[in-house]
């Protein structure tokens, strides 16, 4: 595991800063390049300080009210712009790794806006 300062670890849930509110996404995995997280479909009026996992949902691309994404691959430096709380540790289930082991797979790409 990298340790990019903030030590985010899999399994770990954070509170994130959206254009609507707050959501809340869940860290995958960690590596050289990357912050891997789940970030849910529920937005929050104010920054949650404890959450229930079950309430957490994805949704669907067409949803009317929005949806998440199961698997995005963000540069540390991306995902602190979000300006991530923890809230609490927790553990990655497999079928949550299913887009990562994809994205490993392909030797895809990391988000980062900047630059």
């Amino acid at each position: 595991m990298v340790n990019f300062g903030e030590n985010y670890r899999a399994g770990h849930i954070y509170s994130v800063a959206d254009k609507k509110g707050f959501r809340v996404a869940k860290v995958l995995a960690v590596d050289t390049d990357a912050v891997h997280i789940r970030l849910y479909k529920n937005i929050f009026v104010t920054r949650p300080l404890e959450v229930d996992e079950s309430a957490l949902t994805l949704g669907k691309a067409f949803d009317p009210d929005g949806f998440g994404i199961g698997h995005l691959p963000l540069s540390p430096d991306e995902f602190r712009t979000w300006a991530p709380i923890f809230i609490k540790a927790g553990s990655v289930l497999q079928d949550e790794l299913e887009g990562y082991e994809v994205w490993k797979q392909s030797h895809g790409g990391v988000w980062n806006s900047q630059g």
